[in-house]
Order: structure tokens, then C-alpha cells, then sequence
């Protein structure tokens, strides 16, 4: 190491053991008071978009048929146990124990006790929750084990996490599973949790709340390998602020990973419906989807770049040229089923005004796909300065026009878009230009808004004077509504049902 990291490294150490000390000082505060402080703390951590929009992921993934509403409120109960959860770690390392014992109640040790009388390992089954620490600082009290964890890659922050974990209880570091397997052989037990997102790997597309959830099947494996017990633990904080821990009852696997991994996902569902905002949505839990499943995160839009005019006109040539602007290539579908759309660049008053229209557009897009809804998905961004042109780069939808629907579909059409646009309002989009040449209707029976560059986004459902806007220009603006009193009575109809 050259002489200015090591440096470096020493004022790194010296700093994060003097904020462990002022941790320890904190701990010396009374424990509604640390809590308070926690919660402010979240107030502050709910205003990083970054990862409020993890959470706002997460939650309409698992939670479809709550109202837009419902999720946003618990979204902000969720930044507040989370704040909670980074006070606790004051609370769970350095606290006495015995000023803990009035702030939480310990359940189902018979469940423990009759495992332990048997002689065998015991997995215990947990999952990640705002207040793990002080979860396990409690568990620790009462139950004998070992923590599986991650160690941290600074070994400075490592070595006062671990100490402080190891004034409750012993650790583990990261090893393989059959080193695992031989200590809960051995009659040793282990905490367990299983419900991270760790790839495709080892895992199992099992069912969580009503949709796929990349699921490890290493519990199961672990279990076999070590001849352990399964025991179940559940924790929460009850509405008075008490930490619940309950010991659940024995599972046993069945030895077939995708029946096992949905027992496992079930009673992880049971355990997170005790508090659902204390369980750790913040984490990026459902990146790894079934093949061809779009992601449910906000996706960033691609970035400018710039492009020769031997680039752009070879993009534009290998394609078949679809529409024309001013006798230039508008709309090209390449070989490769893409499209090229082409934008002369505008300016005044040396304003490029075509970028920002189309960077608008863009983060419209990622907004609009983000809401759970359909609209093109750019790929690439160029600009070519010889050609004094912007392109946009998208795969190809397979929509058809709705001017393309044969009659005896209208009135099945109509009802389809009366739920769409309920769906749309209770996420949050006020449409606000509708135009019918901009949507399309997709195999499926979903909705695809080509362009949603004027669309707004709000943070609440969308109030009602502008509800009335949106379906007063949709009934005016799409043929088939507009032309067919019983399709406006289907649309109006079940646009007033609960999506």
C-alpha cells in the first residue's frame, strides 16, 4: 500500500471508531428517546428519491389491489421503521439487556425447547425487517445461535459491527453449504435468511404475494445436509412499540424445491403481514424476474451520445424507410424489428429546444413504465452534428391502431379502456392530451401509450376535476366512443368500477 492510502485508511479507521463511540454514548439515552431520533431520521431518509422509488417498487409488486393511496402512506410508515431500525443498532449492541426487557415479549419457546431436547441442529428461518438488529439482540437472549452474515468490505466498519453483534450473540461469516451443513450436524444451530435476491442461481420461481419471486432453495439443501430442525421465527414492533418474537411451530421439506420454496414464501407472507411496513422493502428484492418479465424498477434513460454521420446514415440505410419528414427519413424499421425515429434538431436563442423535448420525453417514458403501464422503452439516444439530427432507438410494439379494431371488438374495447384509464388515475397519471393516433392496443389486452411526454405524475391518485378532463377528451377524441353511445356507457361504466 502506497504511503497516502494507508494514511488515508488510518483517518478512514480513526473516524468510524470515534462514530461507533458516539453510538455507544447514544445508547446511554433513554430508549423512547432513541427511538424518537430514529424517527426523524426516516423523515429524512423518505426524501432520497433514489431509494423511495425501491420501495414504491416493491410495495405495488406485492400489494396490486391496495390503492395507490394505501401504498404511499405505507411507504412513508416504512422510512420511519427504518429509521427506528438504524437508532435500534444503539439500542441492540450496547444497551443492558435488562432495559430492554419491558420493550419486548418473547413467544413459542416451547416450539425451541422441544427442538433443543432432540439434540439435533436447528435452522432458524428468518427474513430481514427494519429492526433486525434489535430483533436478534432479543432472539439472542432467549434462543442459542449463530447470525449467517455478509461481513462488510471495509475492515475497519467490520470490526465494530461484529463487536458489536458479538456482545449479544456468535457470527458467521459467509461459507459454503456443506461447511454449514456440519455445524448444524454437529448439534449447533443457525439463523437463517433465506429472502434476498442473489440471482439465478440456486433458486426457485416461487409464488409471493401473487407473483414470481426468485426463491433460494438453499434452506432446504442446508436442512438435509445438516439433519437440522426447521423453525420458523416471526418479529415485529406491535403498534405500542413492543418487539414481537414468536418461535413458529417445526417445518418440515418435502425434498421438492419449487412445493418447499412456496411453503417458505408462505409463511414469509404470514410473518410480513404482522407489520408490512417493517419488512425491508428498500432492498431490490424482485431484480431477477421469469424470462421475459419487464423489470418492475425505474429503469434510467439512456444517455446522449454522439454519432458520426457514417453511423447514422448506415443505421438509417440498413432499414426500410417508413415515413418521410421534408423528403428525410422520419421512421425506419430496421432488419432486426427496431425502430429509427429521427428529430432535426431545433434551436432558438442557442436553446437546443429538440433536446430537451426529447430528454423530457425520455423521463416521461421511464416515469410511465415505472407506473406499471406500456409505452415504448428507447434503447439508444444518439446525436449526429453533420446531420444536425437526434435519433431515438426502440424495439418495435406490436400494438394495433385503434382505428383498426373491427366493429364487433368495440364494445369489449371500450370497457378495456374504461379500466385503463381508472388504473391510470388511481397510480397517479392525469393523461392530459389524448389523442387517439397515440394509442395502441397490444395482444395481451393491455394499453400502450406511444408518447406520454404531456402526461403528469402525481404522488396521490388523481383528484376528480381532472379525472372529468381526461374522460371527457377521451370519449371526444377515440372514434369508437365518440361514435357509439352503448360503448361510452360500457366505457363510463367500468371506468367507475375498482380497479
Amino acid at each position: 500500500m502506497n504511503p497516502l492510502a494507508k494514511k488515508t485508511s488510518k483517518i478512514s479507521a480513526f473516524f468510524i471508531g470515534l462514530a461507533f463511540g458516539l453510538l455507544k454514548l447514544f445508547a446511554k439515552l433513554p430508549y423512547p428517546f432513541v427511538i424518537a431520533c430514529g424517527r426523524q431520521l426516516g423523515r429524512l431518509l423518505y426524501r432520497v428519491k433514489s431509494r423511495r422509488i425501491i420501495v414504491e417498487a416493491n410495495l405495488r409488486y406485492c400489494f396490486s389491489d391496495v390503492s395507490y393511496s394505501e401504498r404511499q402512506a405505507m411507504c412513508k410508515q416504512h422510512f420511519l421503521a427504518l429509521g427506528e431500525g438504524f437508532a435500534e443498532l444503539a439500542l441492540a449492541w450496547y444497551k443492558p439487556f435488562k432495559k430492554l426487557e419491558k420493550y419486548h415479549e418473547i413467544r413459542g419457546l416451547e416450539h425451541y425447547e422441544k427442538a433443543q431436547a432432540t439434540g439435533r441442529g436447528i435452522l432458524f428461518l428468518g427474513y430481514h425487517n427494519t429492526s433486525l438488529e434489535l430483533s436478534g439482540a432479543i432472539m439472542s437472549r432467549y434462543l442459542e445461535f449463530a447470525a449467517f452474515y455478509r461481513p462488510n468490505k471495509n475492515p475497519a466498519l467490520d470490526y465494530h459491527i461484529q463487536k458489536g453483534r458479538n456482545n449479544r450473540t456468535q457470527t458467521m461469516g459467509r461459507n459454503d453449504i456443506r461447511s454449514i451443513g456440519k455445524w448444524l450436524k454437529s448439534g449447533k444451530n443457525l439463523w437463517f435468511m433465506p429472502d434476498q435476491d442473489m440471482g439465478r442461481k440456486a433458486t426457485v420461481f416461487a409464488p409471493f404475494f401473487g407473483n414470481p419471486m426468485a426463491t433460494l432453495n438453499s434452506p432446504m439443501r442446508i436442512t438435509k445436509l445438516g439433519n437440522a430442525i426447521v423453525l420458523p421465527v416471526s418479529y415485529h414492533k406491535d403498534k405500542k412499540g413492543k418487539m414481537i418474537v414468536e418461535v413458529l411451530p417445526e417445518v418440515e421439506f418435502t425434498g421438492q424445491d419449487d412445493i418447499d420454496c412456496a411453503m417458505a414464501n408462505k409463511i414469509l407472507e404470514a410473518c410480513i403481514m404482522q407489520a408490512p411496513e417493517q419488512y425491508y422493502w428498500v432492498h431490490r428484492r424482485f431484480k431477477t424476474l421469469p424470462e421475459g418479465q419487464r423489470t418492475i424498477y425505474k429503469q434510467k434513460p439512456p444517455k446522449l451520445k454522439t454519432i458520426s454521420s457514417e453511423q447514422h446514415d448506415g443505421a438509417i440505410s440498413s432499414g426500410k424507410t417508413l415515413t418521410r419528414q421534408d423528403g428525410l427519413p422520419k421512421l425506419v424499421r430496421t432488419f432486426d424489428g427496431q425502430l429509427l425515429n429521427i428529430f432535426p434538431r431545433r434551436t432558438s436563442l442557442a436553446i437546443d429546444i429538440t433536446r430537451q423535448e426529447l430528454k423530457r420525453m425520455l423521463e416521461k417514458c421511464s416515469l410511465f413504465t415505472f407506473r406499471g403501464f406500456y409505452t415504448i422503452t428507447p434503447q439508444e439516444f444518439t446525436l449526429c452534428e453533420e446531420r444536425n439530427a437526434y435519433m431515438l432507438r426502440y424495439l418495435e410494439v406490436p400494438g394495433v391502431s385503434l382505428s383498426h379494431i373491427p366493429a364487433d371488438r368495440h364494445e369489449p374495447t371500450a370497457i378495456l379502456m374504461g379500466s385503463w384509464l381508472n388504473h391510470l388515475h388511481s397510480e397517479g397519471v392525469y393523461l392530459k392530451d389524448i389523442r387517439q393516433t397515440n394509442i395502441q392496443i397490444l395482444p395481451n389486452g393491455s394499453f400502450i401509450l406511444l408518447n406520454p411526454t404531456n402526461c403528469e405524475f402525481f404522488d396521490r391518485e388523481v383528484k376528480e376535476s381532472l379525472r372529468e378532463k381526461d374522460r371527457q377528451q377521451m370519449m371526444e377524441s377515440i372514434a369508437l366512443l365518440k361514435d357509439s353511445q352503448r360503448c361510452r356507457e360500457l366505457f363510463i361504466e367500468q371506468y367507475q368500477m375498482k380497479p
